[in-house]
């Protein structure tokens, strides 16, 4: 399957779902199974989702958010900073298991980071925030420029 086929992350309507989705990480499949449909009712995500062939190949949710100066050791994310940094959080991001391999997580990251670079002129913000669910996620987010967050397990990358 080429790479090419897959369509532009488009955002979910609200009260609609992903259905039939398994990326391998436990953590990211059950929240597509449990949550992707309300998030955006209950304001607390934006999904974005991308197809191939009529079925969701992959996804990332957007969300506001703020950093603690306080649980912050230091570093460019709290250099000069209020004491809530003002960020986007980028809160679950997963390819299905048929789609793996072909670039699109690269897509995918790449099309929330130009997400929330224009939520940061409309808002401000100073970083895309990220929560790896394990190492191989942290590894691919590190791959891409992020960074660790000093005192936390997050990473992030400035907007």
């Amino acid at each position: 399957m080429a790479v090419g086929r897959f369509t532009k992350p488009i955002q979910l309507a609200p009260g609609v779902g992903i259905l039939d989705f398994h990326c391998g990480d436990e953590i990211v499949d059950a929240w597509v199974e449990r949550h992707s449909a309300t998030a955006r009712k209950r304001g607390t995500a934006v999904v974005y989702v991308t197809y191939c062939e009529g079925s969701v190949a992959g996804f990332y949710t957007l969300s506001t958010h703020s950093v603690a100066r306080a649980d912050v050791d230091g570093g460019w994310l709290s250099r000069n900073a209020p004491d809530q940094i003002p960020a986007v959080l980028l809160g679950m991001m997963g390819v299905d298991e048929k789609y793996k391999g072909l670039g699109l997580g690269a897509q995918l990251l790449r099309d929330a980071i130009l997400n929330s670079m224009k939520i940061a002129e409309l808002a401000g913000a100073r970083a895309l925030v990220v929560d790896p669910t394990g190492d191989d996620a942290a590894s691919f987010y590190r791959h891409f420029g992020f960074s660790e967050i000093k005192g936390t397990s997050r990473m992030a990358i400035r907007l």
